[in-house]
């Protein structure tokens, strides 16, 4: 066999042990779906990350290939059928472990086991009955046989061939070369910004299809590339004093006089906007003339503060309440991320339609598995716009997309649907700042936030011309600041300052709230608005509530920082040292943000478990 021929074939074999696994899965978890198209969903949507880990297992025998044209010898046959023997037993490995564990753990493999094999192995075989044990053990060497076969008549056959001219070799090197690299491809997921997560294979709200689609070799790599020992981070503290101290950070009793309503809510996040941009701060005028508009117009929380630096981190405070952590991001991790409480979860369940928007790769830093693993029922993005739209490094504009919200409310609204939770992530203010046919400003940075502001203006001036307005609640706020101005220094407050601005038919006169807040208090103050219960989001506060502690807790990497009132504290976790603090109470803000985030990874700690 020509050696082209069997590096690519070598590729297919390896994704053929995926699939059969999840046909295995299906079969055992889902037979009560009953559902032929969704078990072919799950088998295609997992083909994403059955390519990525024959990739993996293809650059290897790639590179052996090429060396074999060039040397002979005993040595070649024995790399070969070991490094075979290994990687077959090793995934089937994978493939029978995460069938047999899943029944008791109900998450795809990950490095759990790894836990409990170094601290107790008995305890690593506990959840298997005494059947399971037997079987899969005759499973996992069954496969690993027949796939060590396979591979061996392959080498036989690829060293059938005869050696040939030493021009040829040159020629077939080269191309072979290019082959085995190009299995860079499958393995990052494409050519798109994003790369191969788990959670870009889910697509269904039945988390039991999302699990069976995806590859649990990749899982547990991801899990083991990312893993650290979250419950015993940052122990600032005995547990009762942070619990105590705790205790009187959180308030998530509803408002004794919030009533029930059933507004629509469309929330714009604004792709690293600040109050710095905005003509009130100072710096810049005219670049954002919509926003400092609606800041007078509707209501305009004037001590409102970003959770973080990024957007992965922002979004999942927005959406969930949950504060941003120093030095890792939860929505890379599903298995905690798609268990949060969220806005869209609970409005769900209220019979609210729930619709995220984004005009780039949703596949990008696990995002889907985040927004289907917590409630969103539809999720638009770039691959469902036309290719021609497609027109920045991070896919669609935001002026086309804002076009796709205000036409989904217009047919929703004659259809007369249910109420709807719309989200839109904007993303034209992000480098490298390519926004489409529009040049209002010279520099390339607050250009792109003066074209994404211009969008939000026609965008919110043409739902103010829609019936619905009367009956939607409309929630401004940016992510994080970024880009402008372009030096930023992690120990100022200006950091971390952000507009948030609602407007609506539900706004009926325009106030300023000097309250502080930040974005883990969207959450709560957008159920209380509605009159919903918020006491899933344990550090999310109803910033219209006077009974609740009102302050800001924000993290930036391995540091973290604290508003309250006047005063403010940035902490350093690596030098143990206060960078920077002001006012009259900053002194005992310390070791509230230390029982506040110690606090935070006792909870992300058992959420890991």
């Amino acid at each position: 066999m020509n050696r082209i021929y069997a590096i690519l074939v070598i590729f297919l074999i390896w994704i053929l042990p995926g699939v059969l696994s999840k046909v295995c899965f299906l079969t055992l978890y889902c037979a009560d779906t009953g559902s032929v198209t969704g078990w072919l969903s799950v088998l295609w949507h997992g083909l994403l990350l059955d390519a990525a880990i024959a990739g993996y297992f293809s650059i290897i025998p790639g590179l052996m290939l090429i060396c074999s044209l060039w040397t002979t010898g005993k040595w070649w046959k024995w790399l070969w059928n070991g490094y075979f023997l290994v990687t077959s037993f090793a995934s089937f490995l994978a493939y029978t472990s995460n069938l047999g564990l899943y029944a008791y753990w109900g998450f795809p493999l990950d490095s759990t086991p790894l836990l409990y094999i170094k601290t107790s192995p008995s305890a690593a075989m506990a959840s298997m009955s005494l059947w399971q044990m037997v079987l899969f053990p005759l499973v996992m060497i069954c496969g690993t046989v027949c796939l060590y076969k396979i591979f061996g008549a392959l080498r036989r056959q690829v060293l059938a061939v005869p050696a040939a001219s030493a021009a040829r070799r040159i020629g077939l090197s080269v191309f072979l070369l290019l082959v085995t690299a190009a299995m860079i491809i499958p393995i990052r997921g494409g050519f798109g910004t994003g790369t191969n997560h788990t959670g870009n294979v889910y697509f269904s709200q039945d988390v039991r299809l999302n699990h069976a689609a995806v590859n649990p070799i990749f899982s547990f790599l991801e899990s083991v590339m990312h893993q650290e020992d979250i419950a015993g981070r940052y122990r600032f503290m005995e547990p009762d004093k942070a619990d105590s101290l705790f205790a009187a950070l959180t308030h998530t009793a509803l408002r004794p006089d919030a009533v029930k309503k059933d507004y629509n809510v469309v929330l714009v996040c604004l792709e690293s906007f600040s109050k710095y941009i905005m003509t009130e701060a100072g710096h810049v005028s005219g670049v954002t003339p919509n926003l400092d508009r609606y800041s007078r117009e509707g209501i305009y929380f004037t001590n409102f503060y970003a959770n973080s630096f990024r957007t992965d981190r922002a979004l999942v405070s927005v959406l969930s309440g949950l504060p941003a952590q120093p030095t890792m991001s939860v929505m890379d991790m599903p298995r905690i991320s798609t268990s949060l409480p969220s806005i869209a979860k609970s409005l769900g369940k209220a019979g609210y339609v729930t619709h995220f928007y984004y005009g780039g790769d949703t596949n990008y830093s696990n995002m889907r598995s985040y927004l289907v693993g917590t409630g969103f029922q539809k999720i638009t993005s770039q691959y469902d716009f036309p290719p021609e739209q497609s027109t920045g490094k991070w896919g669609v504009a935001d002026g086309p997309v804002f076009d796709r919200v205000l036409a989904d409310i217009g047919r929703e609204a004659k259809q007369g649907e249910k109420p709807f939770f719309k989200v839109f992530m904007t993303s034209s203010s992000h480098e490298p700042f390519d926004v489409p046919d529009y040049r209002k400003l010279s520099s390339p940075e607050l250009n792109a936030f003066s074209y994404t502001d211009h969008c939000l203006g026609d965008f919110i001036g043409k739902l103010r011309r829609m019936p619905c307005w009367q009956n939607t609640l409309v929630v401004i706020v940016p992510d994080h600041l970024g880009a402008y101005p372009p030096e930023m220094d992690n120990y100022r407050l200006w950091r971390y300052e952000l507009p948030m601005v609602m407007l609506g038919g539900m706004i009926t006169e325009p106030r300023r709230i000097p309250v502080v807040g930040s974005q883990i208090d969207i959450s709560a103050t957008v159920l209380a608005m509605l009159g919903r219960s918020h006491d899933e989001f344990l550090y999310s506060k109803d910033l219209m509530d006077a009974a609740a502690p009102h302050y800001a807790f924000f993290t930036f990497p391995d540091a973290m920082g604290m508003v309250e009132g006047d005063s403010f504290m940035f902490y350093d976790n690596t030098s143990g040292q206060v960078v920077a603090a002001g006012g009259d109470q900053s002194v005992g803000l310390l070791p509230k943000a230390q029982a506040f985030l110690q606090k935070l990874y006792d909870d992300l700690g058992r959420a890991d478990r």
